[in-house]
């Protein structure tokens, strides 16, 4: 494991200048000329390959899409060559049984280490491999460390030992890396520099690289910006409210106020680049707007149909975002024919007045659940632009959630009159029956994935808040647990380091709590951005 960092080889990007290795307009002069900056060294210093077949075709598709969305060194610097090692240090990071997390650790380490190349060259005494470990430390042999899977493998040993039960699940990323990595005192900050987009590729790659999963639609939603930084809206009775993370898992700013369909039900999704697109339903408008640029500024409202009921949106896996919205005739859909252009509308029948919520099948396919008062409807893809007709799904209710396990397969949340239910698939198209897990009665409900890949679930009526977790991946759920007061809307969604947010509407305004650790709360609820913000009935 390197102690120095190839300063012989590297020397910012006037040494890449000399080699006629052009960069991007984007990159910044590093900041550190002893840094590793990937268009200095990628083509002085041998490598083997990650995979033996070689980068993929959806590897080059990968790299193309997650490019624009990195935020520091490797922005632009994606090749399908580092796209095929960091998905097999994925790969081994889940096959060991751990979490996206501990993925994102690992893929932060081989960021500074090497820029997500497997050198096959000793190039700093005798280090070798994505992860530069030393055979004359004891890490390997030589053959053994530029094997991305032994050498995943010996890293995760490494961290497990450095934090034992679990710990490195709270720790902040670069802190965990830095620690098993052991570089000088001057280089431990650039694992951290690299935590927030090596989340974006774990969990990207985790998905077996395709897009974010759904995000929950109603009254308050709240999504990630493509640096990470929570972007959260509140529909009230005078329009649509917007606070931001002024900084990745940091403050929030002032609420803004944004105009817009009043009283609206509200959805968010992104687009192919990375922008968040917000779509704001009320019973007489449709109105959605969209970020002009990856973390950029909002466009102006634009019109996108009349009036209905309730709706939901997804990224289907080539990128386009899907539509749905609910009136009195039943469910229909657009969706774009290509970045920015938009189909027309198109019936699909199914319950009235329903309400929505899309998830992400295991295989990418997306799946669309419709609830009203007396029925409760099932329809998926069958391919990325093809749907299944209607199937039911169980009998009416009040509201419903979805989320998926950590092997993919997706649960349903439903509420009802006598508490809360679930199904669950147990193979891809073969659903669990219901089964009761208790909870309020006409709660509203949200449900979102904890930082280890369980489904934390949320549910709100006018009394009470509750909270219930599953016990561990893929398990049944532990029980009902006070989590505060009443109120009309419940959201969530996670931070960049993988943190549960959960926002809650009343009549004063908007609230959230949020994780301090992996099962450790704030412990009240509090203001969102300072101030209450809009009242929510």
């Amino acid at each position: 494991m390197r102690r120095t960092r190839f300063a012989a080889l590297v020397t910012g990007l006037a040494a890449a200048a000399a080699l006629g290795v052009a960069a991007p307009a984007s990159a910044a002069p590093p900041p550190d000329p002893n840094e590793i900056w990937p268009q200095d060294v990628s083509a002085q210093i041998a490598t083997a390959p990650c995979d033996r077949a070689g980068p993929s075709a959806e590897d080059a598709a990968l790299a193309t899409r997650l490019n624009p969305l990195l935020r520091n060194k490797m922005r632009g610097y994606l090749t399908p060559y580092r796209m095929s090692c960091a998905r097999v240090v994925v790969k081994a990071v889940r096959d060991r049984g751990l979490n996206p997390r501990a993925a994102a650790i690992a893929m932060s380490t081989i960021i500074v280490e090497t820029g997500m190349m497997n050198y096959s060259e000793a190039v700093d005494h005798d280090s070798l491999g994505l992860f530069q470990q030393r055979p004359s430390q004891g890490w390997c042999a030589p053959a053994q460390c530029i094997d991305p899977v032994f050498a995943t493998t010996k890293f995760l040993d490494a961290m497990m030992r450095f934090y034992p039960n679990g710990s490195w699940n709270t720790a902040p990323i670069g802190d965990v890396a830095a620690d098993v990595q052991r570089p000088a005192a001057q280089y431990r900050y650039r694992y951290g520099v690299e935590a927030a987009d090596s989340i974006v590729l774990a969990d990207a790659l985790w998905a077996g690289g395709a897009l974010p999963h759904p995000y929950g639609s109603g009254r308050v939603v709240s999504a990630k910006g493509a640096d990470g930084r929570l972007e959260t809206f509140a529909a009230a009775a005078d329009g649509v409210h917007h606070a931001f993370q002024t900084s990745v898992n940091g403050p929030w700013s002032a609420w803004r106020f944004l105009g817009g369909p009043r009283s609206a039900q509200l959805a968010i999704a992104p687009n192919r680049d990375g922008r968040l697109e917000l779509f704001a339903l009320s019973g007489s408008t449709f109105e959605h707007r969209w970020q002009t640029a990856p973390n950029g500024n909002w466009s102006a409202w634009a019109n996108f149909g009349a009036g209905g009921h309730q709706l939901a949106a997804g990224t289907n896996v080539d990128g386009r975002i899907e539509v749905f919205a609910s009136n009195p005739n039943g469910v229909f859909h657009r969706w774009q024919t290509t970045p920015g252009a938009w189909s027309g509308w198109t019936g699909v029948g199914g319950p009235a007045t329903s309400r929505l919520a899309l998830e992400r099948s295991a295989d990418g396919r997306l799946e669309l659940f419709a609830l009203s008062a007396t029925t409760f409807g099932h329809r998926w893809q069958t391919s990325p632009s093809s749907w299944s007709g209607w199937s039911t799904f169980g009998d009416g209710g009040h509201d419903l959630a979805a989320s998926h396990n950590t092997d993919g397969r997706v649960e349903v949340f439903a509420s009802n009159p006598n508490g809360v239910f679930h199904r669950w698939q147990t193979t891809p198209g073969a659903w669990s029956p219901w089964t009761a897990l208790g909870g309020p009665a006409r709660a509203e409900l949200t449900a979102v994935r904890s930082v280890d890949g369980r489904i934390e679930l949320f549910a709100i009526n006018g009394s009470i808040a509750r909270h219930n977790w599953q016990r561990g991946q893929n398990t049944p759920f532990a029980g009902w647990t006070d989590f505060g007061g009443g109120g009309t809307e419940i959201g969530s969604s996670t931070n960049a380091d993988g943190r549960i947010e959960v926002f809650g509407t009343n009549p004063t305004g908007v609230y959230h709590r949020w994780q301090t650790g992996l099962n450790a709360w704030n412990p009240t609820w509090g203001p969102l951005a300072g101030s209450p913000g809009p009242p929510m009935p």
